[in-house]
C-alpha cells in the first residue's frame, strides 16, 4: 500500500458562540497574521477569518461574527505565548 506523502491536516477544537469548531490550519493561521504585523482588533478579525476559510474552513455567514470573536480570543493567546517566548530568549541572553 503506498503511503501518503503528507501528514493529514490536524483540526484544532475551539468554543466558536456556543459550538465547539474544529479548525484545519489554525496555528498557521494565527502565525501569518501575527507575523503580518496587523494590529488593530478589528482588522485581525477579518484577516483570521479569511485565512481560515482560504485553508478549506467552511464557515457559515449567519456564524461569521461568533467565529471573528473565538479566532480572536486564540490569537491573543497566541500572541500571549509569544510574547513569553520572546521574553524567555531575551532573558537567557544576558
Amino acid at each position: 500500500m503506498a503511503r501518503s506523502c503528507c501528514a493529514k491536516p490536524v483540526a484544532t477544537i475551539i468554543r466558536v458562540g456556543n459550538f465547539d469548531a474544529g479548525i484545519v490550519g489554525l496555528e498557521a493561521a494565527l502565525r501569518d497574521v501575527y507575523v503580518s504585523g496587523v494590529r488593530d482588533e478589528e482588522r485581525v478579525k477579518e484577516d483570521l477569518l479569511h485565512k481560515v476559510k482560504e485553508l478549506g474552513n467552511y464557515i457559515a455567514s449567519a456564524t461569521e461574527a461568533d467565529y471573528k470573536n473565538a479566532l480572536l480570543r486564540e490569537y491573543q493567546d497566541f500572541v500571549g505565548k509569544m510574547d513569553q517566548k520572546a521574553k524567555r530568549g531575551s532573558s537567557s541572553h544576558r
